[in-house]
């Protein structure tokens, strides 16, 4: 047994086949998390994750002693049990671990209902050198979410715009190809906030701020509606100089307060509006809303409506009145 490439597992578990344990390492976290939904797939079919059936075990806070006993259990509810093992570069006595899968007859993909439990691994790295680890290779699955490599980007951009329903225009899709840093997750919560502000021409030149760092202006918003001074003013260099960035943050910032007062709105009335919200914006609203008031909002929105005046009018002003507002 040795290193598998992704795709390759990929093809086994549509297929109805399962392994009886999976390693699972690197830095793409949305390709381990793929690959772990197929696995609870394959494994669990359609039941639903359940602690009969499903196990989550953090390697940092347990031996190997106790994901041994875990592998070796049975699911109350009959079929497979999946066992979930996360930060497994902490887990202490990985020679134990070694040793058990050694002691499995075989590794090779069969049918799940071949396999009382499947053992998932997960971790940031997968040093073969060490003794324990090399041999834990020679053993079981080894599956590496590396990065994208540049040239392969492009082809993710456009299956995961798919995936969401969205539709790039060449600009677009060469500002998300430039994006740095560059991760799977990145991109499609970019995808996301293109997804929900739909055709809206402006907001989706807006979403896409060219140029700025995709985790600066998230943090910077962030901030803005946690209300948290020291973090606004770590980025406020960043988007309130210059003149081309200012315009597009006020309008994303009006767009998420206007959501906001709609939130409160909803929970003072205990009534649902039709807007249209995905959960990466909903998350937000909901941290969010506990350090706002309508007299608080509103307030903010005058605030707005001066910068917004004072930038077409006299740009050089935006900084300041940035600084007084925030």
């Amino acid at each position: 047994m040795s290193r598998f490439e992704a795709k390759v597992i990929q093809k086994e578990l549509d297929s109805g086949k399962l392994r009886p344990v999976y390693w699972i390492f690197g830095p793409e976290r949305m390709k381990s998390r793929e690959l772990i939904k197929r696995i609870q797939k394959a494994a669990l079919g359609d039941q639903t994750p359940n602690d009969f059936n499903f196990e989550k075990l953090d390697a940092s806070e347990v031996d190997a002693g106790t994901v041994i006993d875990a592998s070796q259990g049975f699911s109350m509810m009959g079929g497979t049990k999946v066992v979930l093992v996360r930060n497994a570069e902490d887990l202490k006595q990985q020679d134990l671990l070694a040793d058990f899968f050694s002691s499995i007859e075989s590794h090779h993909p069969v049918e799940a209902a071949e396999l009382a439990n499947v053992v998932v691994f997960v971790s940031k790295g997968f040093d073969s050198r060490k003794k324990a680890l090399k041999k834990i290779q020679d053993t079981v699955a080894v599956i590496p979410c590396e990065e994208v490599a540049e040239p392969d980007r492009e082809p993710w951009i456009g299956y995961l715009a798919k995936r969401r329903g969205v539709t790039l225009k060449n600009e677009e899709a060469i500002v998300l190809r430039g994006l740095d840093p560059w991760s799977l997750e990145i991109v499609d919560q970019e995808l996301a906030k293109l997804e929900l502000v739909g055709d809206e021409e402006e907001l989706r030149k807006q979403v896409l701020l060219n140029g700025v760092d995709a985790f600066a202006r998230d943090d910077f918003i962030d901030a803005i509606f946690c209300r948290d001074k020291k973090r606004v003013l770590k980025w406020m260099h960043l988007f309130c100089e210059d003149i081309d960035v200012q315009l597009p943050i006020l309008g994303l910032v009006s767009w998420n307060l206007r959501h906001l007062k709609l939130v409160l709105l909803e929970d003072k009335t205990r009534s649902r509006s039709g807007e249209k919200r995905n959960m990466y914006l909903q998350r937000n609203l909901d941290r969010w809303k506990r350090h706002w008031t309508f007299e608080t909002i509103q307030q903010f929105e005058h605030g707005l409506f001066e910068i917004d005046f004072s930038l077409k009018n006299t740009p050089l002003l935006g900084k300041g009145l940035w600084t007084s507002l925030l």
